[in-house]
């Protein structure tokens, strides 16, 4: 530890204490939490850990729980299927005149085309669905753009989760109303629209709701009791900083996966009550009542969402960010604040080697799962009830996936990144299986086993892939920042996502093979595996640290509140 102890990040040196700037007050304690009672080195490396309020709760923690079991995803799932659904009813085989005489579901192995862009232009359904997911993307990431920083100052942050968790009902519920393949662009306005609010294609709203809320978890455990006994320990000298920083990864760990293996239980049981609904209403006796089942599978699942939601609501304890700087407000400063960190951010090397990577890996996993969900829907001949049995293994499977992966780490010892990386490995596994359809139909999606395979095994691939690609951002992101950085993650995820169906939907068009695609989203996927290898969490430590500082420093210099050192920019 002599190296850290040596280590004096910039502008921690300067005389008036930064704690007094309200614009970090969380990140920063005040001289009552000085370094008297230890190791200067030890104090300034806890500053961003210094705690705020009460300890969390065990009461506190399950109604976290429940929120995520509630926003799990299966609504948004349902609008995305019917959304497909009405489109391809609304489709013609291109092939046979005049154009639009012959509905798509005639023969099945011919183009399906649909009118788009006016005129007489028409193109594939499948490229018009991955232009929909792109809109999705992109309309998310102006999202983060525009409210994403706010969510870090004053009482904002459970205001931004419950305004966007509202929405996203408002209009996943709107889906009652969208039964017939007429109504196609309709669902595909809704469709985006709920998805303003998960690594599949979802609304705007939903996927709102669910980052602001994940970004809730790096501070929900650094409250809990037992991390705030480490840091007690870590002053009297009991543990060193290592052993601190492991028990604080590992709380940190504990949150996000209990959390998702929750958020697959809730997965799991919506979509029983999706099935049974959609078999007591018929929805494979016809085309009408598979839309209409469709339909209410989204409504279901959205009042489940709403109940298993209140408890969170309820529960919640106060943990405020710092007051916004003195000259600022609400309307500007998100933009101010994004833009200082995409400067800085090329400062925190590391974070910023993980961003780079994440904006590739998750335009790659985006676009994988939109390629099967495509693949999968015209298997199964687009049935409500055939696509809800899949979904219902793919929820149980991801939630013993990311159980057992848990208690994988915690036995052994295991690095979130060494499992992050495993299951990134399992990604590509994965699209890469989708590159041997483009040649064959005896493998490559384009069978029903496949798909049986794909979901059974989602626990070992995807379904953990998402709670450690964010424990891993949750380890190179300045404490007290969280929402800040998180959102950027959201931008840089979003901002890419969009990218990769877009792209799709192009090599689409120009080969007439969906199954094409999948060499663009796996190639997605391999570069960022092997960048991630070089990424440092323990320089990414330091970096922080700096970060804070320069933050400090510069804000006060801008708004010329008290004098500093002018750190480097």
């Amino acid at each position: 530890m002599a190296a850290q102890e040596q280590y004096h990040p910039v502008g921690e040196d300067e005389p008036t204490s930064i704690s007094k700037l309200p614009f970090i007050a969380v990140a920063a304690p005040g001289p009552a939490s000085s370094s008297v009672s230890a190791p200067p080195h030890q104090t300034r490396h806890l500053d961003p850990d210094t705690p705020v309020g009460a300890p969390a709760t065990s009461r506190e923690v399950w109604s976290y729980y429940s929120y995520y079991a509630g926003n799990n995803g299966i609504g948004s799932f349902h609008s995305n299927l019917l959304f497909q659904n009405l489109i391809y009813q609304a489709g013609f085989n291109p092939n046979v005149l005049p154009l639009g005489s012959s509905p798509c579901d005639i023969d099945t192995s011919a183009p399906c085309h649909v009118w788009w862009g006016g005129g007489n232009k028409h193109k594939a359904y499948s490229s018009v669905v991955l232009i929909g997911s792109g809109l999705t993307f992109l309309s998310q990431a102006l999202i983060f753009i525009t409210v994403g920083s706010l969510a870090d100052f004053g009482n904002w942050n459970p205001w931004v989760v419950r305004a966007f968790s509202v929405l996203s009902w408002v209009f996943e519920f709107g889906f009652l109303g969208v039964t017939t393949a007429s109504k196609w662009r309709i669902a595909m306005a809704l469709y985006i629209m709920s998805a303003w609010t998960y690594t599949l294609p979802q609304g705007v709203t939903f996927w709102a709701s669910y980052v602001f809320f994940n970004a809730i978890f790096p501070k929900l455990a650094h409250d809990l009791p037992e991390v705030r006994d480490a840091r007690e320990e870590l002053l009297k000298g009991s543990i060193n900083e290592e052993e601190f920083e492991y028990k604080c990864s590992m709380s940190r760990s504990k949150i996000m996966n209990l959390s998702y293996v929750w958020n697959n239980v809730g997965f799991t049981v919506c979509t029983a009550l999706s099935l049974a609904a959609l078999v007591g209403i018929g929805a494979d006796d016809s085309a009408a009542k598979n839309n209409w089942g469709y339909s209410v599978s989204v409504a279901i699942c959205t009042g489940f969402w709403i109940i298993l939601a209140i408890p969170w609501f309820l529960w919640e304890k106060k943990r405020p960010g710092p007051e916004l700087p003195t000259g600022d407000n609400y309307l500007t400063f998100g933009f101010k604040q994004t833009y200082f960190a995409v400067r800085q951010v090329w400062t925190l090397r590391q974070t910023f080697a993980y961003l780079v990577a994440f904006f590739l890996l998750a335009d790659g996993l985006s676009t994988t799962l939109a390629l099967i969900s495509i693949a999968q829907s015209q298997v199964v001949h687009f049935s409500a009830i055939s696509n809800t049995y899949l979904i219902m293994v793919q929820g149980s499977s991801a939630g013993i996936g990311v159980f057992a992966a848990y208690y994988i780490q915690q036995k052994f010892g295991v690095r979130t990144k060494t499992m992050l990386q495993l299951t990134n490995a399992g990604c590509l596994v994965a699209a890469g299986w989708g590159i041997m359809g483009i040649w064959t139909h005896k493998v490559g999606y384009h069978n029903v086993w496949e798909f049986w395979a794909f979901n059974a095994t989602f626990g070992m691939t995807l379904g953990p892939q998402f709670s450690y690609g964010q424990a891993f951002m949750a380890e190179l992101v300045p404490r007290g920042r969280e929402y800040m950085f998180f959102s950027l993650l959201g931008i840089v995820s979003k901002g890419s996502a969009w990218i990769g169906p877009i792209v799709s939907s192009a090599i689409v068009d120009v080969d007439e093979n969906q199954w094409a695609a999948f060499a663009w989203a796996a190639s997605l996927i391999l570069v960022p595996f092997v960048g991630i290898f070089f990424i440092d969490e323990v320089k990414s430590k330091k970096e922080c640290a700096e970060y804070l500082a320069r933050e400090a420093s510069g804000l006060r210099k801008e708004n010329g509140a008290v004098g500093g050192t002018d750190a480097t920019m």
